[in-house]
């Protein structure tokens, strides 16, 4: 429940967050995710009840996470990068997935000192990594006298910055300030397109991510084999979130979209009829690569087709579309599971809809 609640929260921050980074820039964005998420975080050591982990969870952590993680930093990415794009949101969600390998840490510390501890240490390590993290992202290179890819402009400024909170306007490039307004986007077909196909793609990985191991579970095998096969999903992500950037920059974000969404539908037709371990891996091996790949070619194609303008506000606004996906998803396979006794059907149709 606090994870459905926080996710429908999450899109509708997400909209909100891309209008701010636009306009206020990264760095004070994301220093106040990282506030409220380290008081959320220190407080949640101190619940004593359900009702103040619902509070506690979705008005502080939620906010604080939304606003201090990932359309800040792919804004920022998207401002800073137009060649070398694809390779640079796949580094940065491969951060991700290695960052994601931080729970086997967090459930030892759980084990060893207890749930109080470790929100504390969370919290604590949360703000320690956090601030110097917001202040090494900026906005727009236009404003500190350069351009995308670290290149210099025809007509240098020398010696001087052009920060937006003094005023100042950044310098002009033709070639590199092409993008939609937030109207133009929103009116054009290739949002509501992209939007809604992307809402699907999380439809598929957020069940995948919820049931995997209950399915597992259902062959005959324990939780632990269930965990120890699908835990390693995140970082055979890698080798698709790293493999699948540099391939947008050498073949161009549409195809590898493509391509990932259809080998996530092969995928899901694996996991549907699988009755062994053997099957199991088989899903793992393409499931993850594909799953990585689309989580670099998201970000990344979404520039491609609207620019850096707007970058943001229209990533937050996709977001929200994108949120349908993320919570009908998981509700769905349950409730297949629950009528049917198997995903089976479940899968199957979230093969077809990724192929659609």
């Amino acid at each position: 429940g606090a994870i459905a609640l926080s996710r429908l929260e999450a899109g509708f921050l997400g909209g909100v967050e891309g209008f701010l980074v636009d306009k206020y820039g990264p760095t004070k964005i994301i220093l106040l995710g990282i506030i409220l998420s380290t008081i959320g975080l220190i407080w949640l050591s101190q619940i004593n009840s359900l009702l103040e982990f619902y509070l506690v969870f979705i008005l502080l952590v939620t906010v604080g996470r939304s606003l201090s993680v990932m359309i800040a930093l792919d804004t920022t990415v998207a401002n800073w990068f137009i060649r070398r794009r694809g390779t640079a949101f796949g580094i940065l969600r491969a951060a991700v997935a290695v960052g994601a390998a931080g729970v086997i840490v967090v459930s030892w510390f759980v084990q060893e000192f207890g749930w109080r501890s470790a929100f504390v240490a969370i919290g604590i390590g949360t703000f320690l990594i956090g601030v110097p993290t917001a202040f090494v992202m900026k906005r727009r290179p236009e404003y500190y006298g350069l351009l995308p890819d670290g290149e210099t402009p025809k007509t240098s400024i020398p010696n001087q910055e052009l920060p937006a909170n003094e005023g100042q306007q950044p310098i002009q490039d033709k070639g590199s300030e092409i993008g939609l307004t937030v109207i133009e986007a929103l009116m054009a077909k290739d949002f509501w397109v992209l939007s809604f196909g992307f809402a699907i793609r999380i439809m598929v990985t957020g069940a995948a991510t919820l049931h995997s191991i209950p399915l597992v579970e259902d062959m005959g095998y324990s939780t632990a084999t269930a965990a120890t096969i699908l835990g390693s999903m995140g970082m055979v992500s890698i080798i698709g979130r790293l493999g699948g950037g540099v391939l947008n920059d050498i073949f161009g974000t549409k195809p590898m979209a493509v391509a990932s969404v259809c080998l996530l539908a092969l995928s899901c037709l694996v996991i549907a009829y699988a009755q062994n371990l053997t099957h199991v891996i088989i899903f793992v091996a393409i499931y993850g690569p594909s799953y990585g790949c689309s989580a670099a070619t998201m970000p990344a194609i979404k520039a491609d087709y609207f620019g850096r303008r707007s970058y943001g506000s229209i990533l937050g606004l996709s977001g929200m579309v994108q949120m349908i996906g993320s919570m009908l998803g998981p509700v769905f396979a349950a409730y297949v599971f629950d009528t049917t006794g198997s995903y089976r059907i479940a899968f199957l149709t979230f093969s077809v809809l990724l192929l659609v």
